[in-house]
């Protein structure tokens, strides 16, 4: 019975602690929330969330607040927490504001409030948004490939008295075949043909055209069909032929291997014609590349100097051996040129002939002014 009556006075003493334990969180809580608060005043999300805190923490008391009177986001503890955090994740600013607390909208300077009779002096920080500036702003122009670059076609000065007798440019085609279209509207994809109105040898004919009327420079052009029954033999039945005018003239100022290219058409505007764009072929394993690459390049600088655009990008189109070198093992002079492709028309080659006629000259006759 005393064991009993001792166990009934410890729990009353439990008890009476847990009571007065109770209470002084109760008031210690009174003395936290703003004497003013209202835990349901509409809005007010920050005192509701001490309410909750109290709710769910002590279970034995509950708020007697009116449910209906509840904020809206009383279904959510989380939103609530974070707004008594000072989050607001439907604005990403204040999160930032909550680490930065310079950026604090809200920020409020305690002197300023002992030293004010101002309620609220708050310091503001007022966030400048993006404003991206015309200046700022990078455009990329629409550029055509194609303008029109005027140009003086000839130079006079580099003129002098044509000699037959000593052929400075011999002109020669390994791939004599290599043909172009008729014009734009031509739907026969032929890329071969011996027509010499239709292949690369039409090409031939203006250069030499162009070098004897205008500029009084003696060539060879030859003619002679390398590429029939054999085009992987022609490197070497062009290269008995070259062998027989070395042999006869000795050595030429230029000695250009005229081809025609076998990829997509690309063309410039020229003084308002549409003309193919040309390219070197060189081989540098050859013994005689170094002074070939020097020759190259002298032409290379005339082309961009005179007719920028006329190039093929690449400009140079360099192998090791190729075939047979293409022959340029023979001459220190000996070049191979790439004129348009077999989806230019005859006409934008011929004009390109003509180009590349100044350009011939300007190596022979004299630098360009």
């Amino acid at each position: 019975m005393n064991f009993s009556k001792h166990t009934i006075q410890n729990n009353s003493n439990v008890r009476i602690v847990f009571s007065i334990f109770t209470l002084l969180i109760i008031f210690l809580f009174g003395i936290i929330l703003p004497k003013n608060a209202l835990a349901y005043s509409e809005g007010n999300y920050l005192n509701y969330f001490y309410v909750k805190v109290i709710d769910n923490t002590l279970s034995v008391i509950k708020s007697l607040g009116n449910q209906e009177q509840s904020p809206k986001s009383e279904s959510s503890l989380k939103l609530q927490t974070l707004s008594f955090l000072g989050i607001d994740i439907s604005d990403p600013i204040s999160i930032i504001t909550r680490e930065i607390s310079y950026l604090n909208e809200n920020e409020t300077s305690g002197d300023a409030k002992k030293n004010s009779n101002k309620v609220n002096n708050l310091k503001t920080f007022i966030l400048n948004p993006f404003n991206l500036g015309e200046k700022q702003i990078s455009k990329a122009e629409a550029t055509n490939q194609k303008s029109n670059v005027i140009a003086n076609l000839y130079n006079p000065k580099l003129k002098k008295t044509l000699n037959n007798a000593k052929p400075e440019v011999l002109i020669y085609h390994s791939h004599t075949s290599e043909a172009y279209l008729a014009s734009e509207k031509d739907t026969n994809k032929v890329s071969d043909s011996l027509d010499g109105t239709k292949n690369v040898t039409a090409v031939g004919d203006v250069i030499e055209e162009e070098l004897e009327k205008n500029y009084g420079i003696a060539v060879i052009h030859d003619k002679t069909v390398n590429d029939k029954g054999d085009y992987y033999g022609a490197y070497k039945k062009s290269g008995v032929t070259l062998d027989k005018y070395l042999k006869e003239y000795g050595d030429f100022k230029l000695i250009i291997d005229l081809h025609r290219d076998s990829k997509k058409a690309v063309t410039t505007k020229l003084n308002g014609e549409e003309v193919a764009k040309f390219m070197f072929v060189v081989t540098q394993k050859n013994p005689r590349y170094a002074k070939q690459k020097k020759l190259i390049d002298s032409m290379i600088g005339t082309s961009n100097k005179l007719f920028p655009g006329l190039l093929e990008p690449k400009e140079i189109c360099t192998y090791d051996y190729g075939m047979s070198f293409y022959n340029q093992n023979r001459s220190d002079n000996a070049l191979l040129i790439e004129v348009g492709s077999d989806s230019n028309t005859i006409g934008e080659v011929k004009n390109t002939g003509k180009y590349l006629a100044r350009i011939i000259a300007e190596q022979i006759n004299g630098k360009s002014e």
